[in-house]
């Protein structure tokens, strides 16, 4: 599957979709309003699922090295994790006093120590198809981790297939946008999945998520 032409190859799929999960509410007893609307939710919901699949896909066949490991935030909340990936989850978690909290982390890029039994973060992606707001989320989760010295060296990546344009530009109709300018700012890159954006320091093609990953990786000493 070419890397650009996710957003396309997904949408194709979406009408399929929402019909077959329409007709399954509506012979639940659901009204055709109330079932198309649970269709569109699904569809949020499933969409985001097959890109953050993609992309955790693609990251482990092109991030080839033995003393790599990648995970997703899903697998760290199941029951009974195996010691490797305890370590991952105690090493990523955010401290609120009582409480530990996995920041919005979908995908988890570690490095298996040679000389201890242990591990070192190097990144985490977060995944989003859209935004509608919950990009902030993102940028809050960055500004936790450097508050640690735990979690503080940890490398936060965004990618986004972005189809509805939200970040692809820093400005529309003259006034700025700040959910753009603010991710730009506050994460270490923002990795578009399609051609058309607008390309900075921060902001690149996700193909070259896979380099500047590769680089990072040779920059962990442990």
């Amino acid at each position: 599957m070419e890397i650009d032409g996710i957003s396309e190859i997904l949408e194709s799929e979406k009408k399929s979709y929402l019909n077959k999960k329409i007709d399954e509410y509506i012979k639940k007893g659901f009204s055709s309003e109330e079932s198309v609307n649970r269709a569109n939710q699904s569809w949020r919901t499933y969409i985001g699922f097959r890109v953050q699949k993609i992309i955790f896909e693609l990251l482990k066949r092109e991030i080839d090295d033995s003393f790599v490991g990648i995970i997703s935030d899903k697998e760290l909340l199941k029951s009974h994790l195996e010691e490797e990936y305890q370590k991952v989850k105690r090493k990523l978690a955010i401290d609120y006093g009582q409480y530990l909290f996995l920041p919005d982390a979908d995908i988890i890029l570690y490095k298996r120590c040679k000389k201890v039994n242990d591990i070192e973060i190097i990144a985490v992606v977060s995944v989003k198809n859209s935004f509608r707001e919950r990009g902030f989320e993102t940028a809050y989760w960055k500004l936790k981790l450097t508050q640690s010295s735990i979690t503080s060296r940890i490398v936060m990546f965004l990618a986004t297939p972005d189809k509805d344009g939200e970040i692809s530009y820093r400005v529309h109709k003259r006034n700025p946008r700040k959910m753009r300018i603010i991710l730009e700012h506050e994460l270490d890159g923002i990795y578009f999945l399609k051609s058309d954006f607008e390309k900075t320091e921060k902001a690149k093609h996700f193909s070259e998520m896979i380099r500047d990953l590769k680089r990072l990786i040779k920059t962990v000493d442990c």
